[in-house]
C-alpha cells in the first residue's frame, strides 16, 4: 500500500510539473514573438542604455571584453541608446530583428531617418520582412493583414473561397500561421486565421516566408505575425 502511494506522489508530481510547462510555453513563445533585439560594438567596461522614448522603458548592460553588447526580448518601438561616455544613437526596434549600433568610431556619426528599406538583419537566417503602421499608411493597398502580406516577394491572393488569403511561394492557404501579439490564433479547423484586427490598431506586421524556427514547424507556408498598438506615457 505504501508503495502504491508513493507512486501515486510521484505521478502527482510529474503531471504538476508537465502542467506548468505546457501553461507558461505559449506564453514564453508569445514573448519572443513580440519583440527585438538591440547589439553593437563599444568600448569594454563601457555602459549602455536604451530608453524607450514612448513608454520610457530603460535597460543597461555592460560591455564584455568583446567589446560588443546585446540586448534581448526588447519591445519594439523607438529607443535612445547611450554609451557611457555621452555619445547616443536613435534607433527603431522592429518585431523579430536585430538592430544595429556602434559606438566604437572615434568621429561623431549624423544618422538621417528616413523610408528607404532597412538594412539585412545578420543575426538571423529567417526570410522576414517587417512592415510599420508609418510605412503602411503610405502606400495604396488595402487596409487588412493580408494585403500587407502581399507585399513580400513570391506571395499571391489564394482563392476567394478560402478568404483570400496569402499564398506563399506556391504554397495552399491552409498551411500558413497567423499570429496576434505572438499568440497563435490559427483555426484548428479551418487551418485558417479566425481573428481580423481593425487596420488601425495595428502596430507593426512581421512576415515570415522561410527559414523560420521550429516553433513554427507546423506551418509550410509563411507565418503572418501582427503587433497591435501599446499605450504610452503621453
Amino acid at each position: 500500500m505504501k508503495i502504491i502511494n508513493q507512486q501515486f506522489k510521484h505521478s502527482l508530481s510529474a503531471l504538476a510539473v508537465s502542467t506548468a510547462i505546457l501553461i507558461t510555453a505559449p506564453t514564453a513563445l508569445a514573448a519572443s514573438n513580440t519583440s527585438g533585439s538591440i547589439y553593437g560594438q563599444a568600448k569594454t567596461g563601457a555602459t549602455v542604455t536604451f530608453k524607450n522614448k514612448e513608454t520610457g522603458l530603460s535597460r543597461d548592460v555592460v560591455v564584455g571584453t568583446d567589446g560588443r553588447f546585446n540586448f534581448k526580448d526588447v519591445p519594439t518601438g523607438k529607443y535612445t541608446v547611450t554609451s557611457s561616455n555621452g555619445i547616443s544613437r536613435e534607433i527603431l526596434v522592429t518585431l523579430g530583428t536585430g538592430s544595429s549600433v556602434l559606438f566604437d568610431q572615434e568621429t561623431e556619426v549624423i544618422q538621417v531617418f528616413g523610408s528607404k528599406i532597412r538594412a539585412i538583419d545578420t543575426s538571423s537566417v529567417e526570410s522576414t520582412m517587417v512592415f510599420t503602421q508609418e510605412q503602411v499608411e503610405l502606400l495604396p493597398i488595402g487596409r487588412d493583414s493580408t494585403s500587407i502580406a502581399l507585399l513580400t516577394p513570391g506571395t499571391v491572393a489564394g482563392d476567394d473561397d478560402f478568404g483570400n488569403l496569402p499564398s506563399f511561394g506556391g504554397s495552399s492557404v491552409g498551411e500558413n500561421g497567423f499570429y496576434i501579439n505572438g499568440f497563435d490564433v490559427t483555426s484548428l479547423r479551418t487551418l485558417l486565421s479566425f481573428a481580423e484586427l481593425p487596420f488601425d490598431a495595428i502596430s507593426q506586421t512581421q512576415v515570415k516566408t522561410g527559414g523560420y524556427g521550429a516553433e513554427f514547424g507546423r506551418s509550410l507556408g509563411g507565418i503572418t505575425n501582427v503587433i497591435t498598438k501599446k499605450g504610452t506615457n503621453d
